[in-house]
């Protein structure tokens, strides 16, 4: 079947489902990299690349952080190679990401009955703020408790899984395949000892079956309705697969 969209355009019934998706992207509003005495925030091209690839797909993105407002970015995501994918040069020159950016919804404002997926960017700032918030626990929850609903989470956005929990009570991701940033990958950056805990060694904890794929490669996970993603690298491959669910 086809309709008629309101500019005239001949749309599938795909397509229409497409223009009707609704993602909330949420990054972390913490900045301080624990007893370091160093900033951190978001990692850019972890929010750079789902916000192009859904936006690019027609769907409905909103931007959200823990607190709301213009939350702070890792200032080595926007340095050398880092910064060097193209989601990123374009989110540097961008009027509507930036203005998304800059004016994020409180993750407390966001209602799971008006989604259809979260995705969880990365940045060492969620090791802190992304536990012990149960404004996004709850949501993450609601969401995953949903056969219709997505969760996505890449890298360091995994610590948003890490209090969710299966309708049954368990934590939402055991038994579940999963994988985030790798020990090789935390003791490359030399943030061992400063993080709570590793991505990795919490997502064993908690009964995760965790995967990796090669220290910085793209590599994503699917099981069930829940796809997480490695690292930076993996940004756009988890946005991919979380499309694929729709």
């Amino acid at each position: 079947r086809e309709w008629r969209s309101a500019r005239g355009e001949r749309e599938t019934e795909r397509e229409l489902r497409e223009r009707m998706v609704k993602v909330a992207i949420i990054t972390t509003s913490w900045e301080d990299l624990g007893g370091t005495g160093k900033k951190t925030g978001l990692w850019y091209e972890e929010l750079a690349a789902p916000f192009f690839y859904f936006t690019d797909k027609g769907y409905d993105v909103v931007v959200a952080s823990i607190k709301g407002g213009n939350p702070p970015i890792d200032a080595g995501s926007l340095s050398g190679d880092f910064v060097k994918p193209e989601c990123c040069q374009k989110a540097l020159k961008d009027e509507a990401f930036n203005a998304a950016l800059k004016s994020t919804i409180p993750v407390a404002d966001l209602k799971s009955s008006e989604l259809d997926a979260v995705y969880l960017v990365g940045g060492h700032g969620c090791c802190w703020d992304f536990v012990g918030t149960a404004a996004l626990n709850d949501l993450v929850s609601s969401l995953a408790s949903e056969t219709s609903k997505v969760v996505g989470a890449t890298c360091h956005g995994v610590f948003g899984l890490f209090e969710a929990t299966s309708s049954g009570g368990e934590p939402l991701v055991k038994g579940k395949k999963v994988t985030g940033f790798s020990n090789t990958e935390e003791a490359a950056v030399q943030l061992t000892d400063a993080v709570p805990y590793t991505p990795e060694d919490k997502l064993r904890e908690l009964g995760g079956v965790y995967e990796k794929g090669g220290d910085w490669g793209p590599f994503a996970v699917v099981d069930g309705r829940l796809v997480t993603g490695q690292n930076p690298a993996s940004s756009t491959l988890v946005a991919e697969k979380m499309a694929e669910l729709f």
